[in-house]
């Protein structure tokens, strides 16, 4: 897969498709004035820098609309490159006819993310805040749209770029003493130095950590309501979404499907996937079919709220309960409840949180345990949080070359040239996360998941 032509000049609309009060066009590249020129007027031989103009769009002397444009130079612009956006009425007719004149006018439709694309390759960004460009448009929550804002401003660049400098200068340590075929320079001095290699692998490692629970800002947190049937977990789900999504009925085995619901906590997407009951005695296949699916959604969850009866003793389907529960992935908590505290309580457990779905008691502290472990990700409310399984792995890779590297120095003698290569790949890793290794496959696939018009 190839990048796309950036010498020529693209179009495409920047608003979504469909009829509203406004759209906005861009066009940017080489030509971007002249094409504008076409079909806007009046337009200056040479128009003023981001300074907003309403000119008549125009096919040959027919007016077709009134529109806003504003004329951006290159560099100093988001593509880098000479640019022009359009504001018009967004009528689907006027948006096609605008399109078709910059067609006409030499501009060719742009490619998805190919104008975030083109401001990458003319160093208006790095790679790391070109794909939070994309996140940004993306965020659903308060704090999916704060970790993309802290990546377009920099904030995992930075990190990367501290690590990278002090890697580079280990590395200029090392290749000094290599090319020193003289012995002038002084011996190394190992100690220091393996104190300074482990200090960049830790916040290589540090920055790395963050990511499941950046996974979970960007993409939701995925929790699951399970227990014994009749224990309330349809219940539970409405209670916490405020409002009737699962029916709820006295006869045991309502729900025989999974059941997804979205809701934000404490600005934290969070998904909620109410399962069938899980009986000791499944009779019928259509309820060991919705146990197994009830299985399935706990091994891909985040967090587990295991619900229990705590109006009557234990049963044998609770017992199931607790052992399935207990097979949640590897990094996944388990959240036990016993509900219906409102009643006389027949059991107890600790570490359980008593809750009444009936009546909403425990439901706060419940709503914040939720999301708990995804506020810890932010430090003074402005930490770079990687969301990126991309940056994860390369992150993932770079510390293992100075994990491999740490082995290397522990030997009586270290082989300089061995760990001059590892301090060399684990710097490839990072400059792959900026951009500045990247092949262009890797970049075109990141692009082409992007929208057109960005």
């Amino acid at each position: 897969m190839k990048l796309p032509e950036t010498s020529d000049t693209i179009v495409a609309q920047a608003t979504p498709p469909g009829a509203g009060a406004l759209a906005v066009i861009r066009l940017s590249g080489p030509q971007a004035f002249g094409a504008a020129a076409s079909f806007l007027s009046p337009v200056p031989a040479e128009p003023v820098h981001r300074a907003a103009r309403m000119l008549a769009v125009k096919d040959g002397a027919r007016l077709v609309d009134r529109a806003v444009a504003v004329f951006y130079r290159g560099p100093a612009s988001y593509t880098g490159q000479d640019t022009v956006e359009i504001s018009c009425h967004g009528s689907p007719y006027i948006i096609r006819t605008i399109m078709n004149l910059a067609l006409r006018a030499g501009a060719r439709p742009a490619g998805p993310g190919e104008f975030t694309l083109r401001a990458f390759l003319n160093g208006k960004l790095d790679l790391v805040q070109a794909e939070a460009v994309g996140e940004l448009i993306a965020a659903g929550s308060a704090e999916a749209h704060r970790a993309a804002i802290t990546q377009v401003e920099g904030g995992v660049s930075e990190r990367v770029r501290g690590i990278k400098t002090a890697l580079v200068s280990l590395l200029a340590e090392l290749e000094a003493r290599l090319d020193d075929s003289y012995e002038e320079i002084p011996a190394l001095k190992t100690r220091d130095f393996a104190r300074r290699a482990a200090a960049a692998r830790a916040s290589t490692l540090e920055l790395a950590k963050g990511f499941e629970a950046g996974r979970g800002i960007k993409e939701g947190l995925k929790v699951v309501i399970t227990g014994a049937p009749n224990s309330g977990k349809s219940s539970l789900l409405n209670a916490l979404l405020g409002y009737d999504r699962a029916m709820v009925s006295r006869q045991a085995g309502t729900t025989r499907d999974t059941l997804e619901a979205e809701l934000e906590l404490h600005g934290f997407t969070v998904i909620f996937t109410d399962t069938a009951g899980l009986n000791a005695r499944a009779a019928s296949r259509l309820e060991r079919e919705g146990m197994s699916r009830a299985a399935k959604a706990i091994a891909r969850a985040d967090a587990v709220i295991l619900v229990s009866d705590a109006s009557i003793k234990e049963t044998a389907s609770d017992r199931r309960s607790e052992k399935e529960a207990a097979r949640l992935p590897a990094g996944a908590r388990l959240i036990r409840v016993l509900n219906k505290a409102d009643l006389p309580l027949k059991r107890s457990r600790r570490g359980s949180l008593k809750i009444s779905a009936r009546t909403g008691a425990g439901l706060p502290a419940l709503r914040t345990l939720l999301v708990a472990g995804q506020k810890k990700v932010f430090r003074d409310g402005a930490q770079a949080v990687v969301t990126s399984a991309r940056h994860f792995a390369a992150l993932s890779a770079a510390a293992g070359e100075l994990g491999a590297l740490r082995a290397l120095l522990e030997r009586k003698e270290p082989p300089a040239e061995l760990a001059a290569e590892r301090l060399r790949a684990a710097l490839s890793e990072l400059s792959s996360i900026l951009g500045e290794t990247t092949p262009e496959e890797v970049l075109a696939d990141i692009f082409r998941h992007f929208c057109v018009g960005k």
